[in-house]
């Protein structure tokens, strides 16, 4: 049975450093998220179980995956692990943590659903600086997706409150951010504008 997720998504860029993000991570918390992903961009000799497991005190019950690495989500107990491309998937994850991975294209559906991953998220829905290694979706790829997998289906990758209407008509369980909320002048009541467009 796959963990079901939907709403607002955040992207955590831990090289901002913690003394950045973390005004602005709880103002995102208390204006409502969903969802926060801690994003594989490390500085050097960062301390990653440490940052971890501060977002998690910040995050207040919502679930925090970590990107990529299975080691780290268990050692700093988050709740999930979000892979860059389905190949990355052990299948020993299975059932747990919750697992996502990222797709610019469409796939064998049935086999997606068969496998361990509990959402998906699309890269990138409009141009944007941080998701430059992603090609554009195609809008279409996205409607079969909602039709054919059985998880939760996200979408990411230059999503503003302007365009957010547009991917929310696709039927998408939830969008995806990191500077929309993390760079907004007023990041909870950004994090709340988003949200009631979701609803």
């Amino acid at each position: 049975m796959k963990k079901k997720l939907a709403g607002l998504y955040l992207v955590v860029d831990p090289k901002m450093g913690m003394d950045y993000l973390r005004p602005r991570v709880k103002a995102i918390v208390k204006g409502g998220i969903n969802v926060i992903q801690v994003w594989d961009h490390w500085a050097v000799d960062q301390d990653k179980v440490g940052f971890v497991t501060e977002l998690r005190s910040i995050a207040n019950n919502v679930p925090v995956i970590i990107n990529n690495h299975v080691d780290l989500a268990l050692s700093a107990k988050a709740d999930g692990v979000h892979f860059d491309h389905l190949n990355q998937i052990p299948d020993s994850i299975a059932g747990q943590l919750i697992v996502g991975v990222t797709l610019s294209n469409r796939t064998d559906w049935t086999l997606l659903n068969q496998g361990p991953v509990d959402y998906i998220s699309f890269c990138s829905m409009f141009p944007s600086s941080s998701t430059d290694a992603c090609e554009l979706v195609d809008f279409r790829v996205v409607r079969e997706a909602k039709k054919n997998f059985h998880g939760s289906v996200f979408a990411s990758g230059g999503i503003s409150l302007d365009n957010a209407d547009q991917i929310i008509g696709l039927g998408v369980s939830g969008i995806a951010l990191i500077s929309g909320l993390l760079k907004a002048e007023d990041p909870e009541n950004t994090t709340r504008a988003f949200i009631n467009k979701l609803k």
